[in-house]
C-alpha cells in the first residue's frame, strides 16, 4: 500500500470542499489521524485534529488547530450541547474598573478559575506571576494590564523561560494574560491591536499565548495567538475564539453610537452573554483575527425599541480602529 503524505491529505480534504492544511511539510508519511472537533461558519471551518506521523523513522503524533475556507453548505441543527467550562463566576456590570489593581485582580481570577476548572493546581514558583501544574505538565503565566512595551518585556521573560528548560519545554504551556479591551484602562483598540499584530508571528513560533479576558464576563477568555496545548483548553479557546470577532465589532459601534450621541445598541454584557448559552460545536459569522481569532456565533440584539429625543444631525463617525 502506498504511503500517505501531508501533500496527500491536503489534497484529499481539498477535494471534498475544505480548503486546509497540515502544519507539517508536505513529504511527511501521515500514518494515522483522527479528527476530534470541527467548527463551521460561512464559508470557512475550523478542525481540531490527532494526526500520527512518521518522524526520523519513527512514528510521532500531535494536536493540530487548522482553519481555512470551505465550500460545504453549513446546517444550522438546534442541539445540546455541554458548557466549555463546568462552573461560572459572577459577571461584572461595566467594561471599566476602579483601578489598575481591581483590573490585575480581575484578570488573575479569570485565568486561575479557567485552568482550575480543567484541573490544574496552583503551585508556587517564583518564574512568573502564576504557576500551574497537572499530570506532570506546567503551566506558566503573566499578567500585564495593558498591550504596551511593559506587556512585551513580559513576554519576553516567558520566551527566555522556555528557553531555559530547553529539551522540557514541550511540557509546559507559557501564556501573558490582559484585559481584552484595553481602552477604559488608557489604551485604544488600534494600538493594542497594533502590538498584536507587530508581535504574534514571533510569539507563536515560541508558544507563548496572548489571551484576552472579556471586560465583563471572567468566564469567557480570547486567544489571541496560539491554542495551549492541553486538549480541553484547545477546545474551550475554539469556541472562545468564535466569540471575538463580533464582541469586538458590538464594541467598537456601541463606542460609535456614544460619540455621536445616537441611540444605544444591546449593552456589552448582552453582547458578550458568556460561555454559559455558547454551545461548543456551534459556528459563528465569517471572521477571522491575527493569530486564530474567529467570529462569534449566536443570536444578535436590536437597537433599543424607544426612539430617543429628536438630535440635531449627528458628524460624521469617527475613524474606526
Amino acid at each position: 500500500m502506498a504511503s500517505v503524505t501531508v501533500a496527500d491529505v491536503n489534497k484529499a480534504f481539498a477535494a471534498k470542499g475544505m480548503y486546509i492544511t497540515l502544519p507539517l511539510p508536505e513529504d511527511v508519511v501521515v500514518s494515522g489521524m483522527d479528527i476530534m472537533e470541527q467548527v463551521k461558519s460561512a464559508g470557512s471551518i475550523k478542525i481540531l485534529m490527532r494526526v500520527k506521523f512518521l518522524k526520523d523513522g519513527r512514528e510521532d503524533q500531535d494536536i493540530f488547530v487548522c482553519e481555512g475556507k470551505t465550500d460545504i453548505e453549513k446546517k444550522f441543527v438546534r442541539k445540546a450541547y455541554e458548557t466549555p467550562k463546568k462552573s461560572l463566576l459572577p459577571k461584572r456590570q461595566g467594561l471599566t474598573f476602579e483601578n489598575e489593581g481591581e483590573a490585575l485582580s480581575f484578570v488573575k481570577q479569570a485565568i486561575s478559575h479557567l485552568l482550575q476548572d480543567k484541573g490544574y493546581q496552583i503551585v508556587e514558583n517564583t518564574s512568573a506571576d502564576l504557576y500551574f501544574e497537572k499530570d506532570g505538565k506546567g503551566f506558566f503565566v503573566n499578567l500585564a494590564l495593558r498591550l504596551e512595551d511593559a506587556a512585551l518585556e513580559k513576554a519576553k521573560a516567558l520566551v527566555e523561560l522556555r528557553r531555559s528548560l530547553r529539551e522540557k519545554a514541550g511540557n509546559y504551556d507559557f501564556a501573558l494574560v490582559v484585559p481584552a479591551i484595553q481602552e477604559p484602562l488608557g489604551l485604544a483598540l488600534r494600538l493594542q491591536e497594533r502590538w498584536v499584530s507587530r508581535n504574534q508571528d514571533y510569539l507563536a513560533v515560541q508558544r507563548i499565548g496572548i489571551y484576552g479576558v472579556d471586560n465583563q464576563d471572567p468566564n469567557t477568555i480570547y486567544p489571541f495567538t496560539v491554542y495551549p496545548s492541553m486538549l480541553e483548553l484547545k477546545r474551550y479557546f475554539m469556541v472562545t475564539s468564535q466569540q471575538w470577532s463580533m464582541v469586538r465589532s458590538r464594541y467598537v459601534l456601541e463606542r460609535s453610537k456614544k460619540e455621536r450621541g445616537d441611540a444605544p445598541v444591546a449593552s456589552f454584557v448582552e453582547m458578550a452573554s458568556g460561555l454559559s448559552g455558547m454551545p461548543m460545536g456551534m459556528g459563528g459569522l465569517p471572521g477571522g483575527m491575527p493569530g486564530g481569532i474567529g467570529a462569534m456565533g449566536g443570536a444578535g440584539h436590536g437597537v433599543a425599541s424607544t426612539p430617543p429625543p429628536p438630535l440635531p444631525p449627528p458628524p460624521p463617525p469617527p475613524p474606526q480602529p
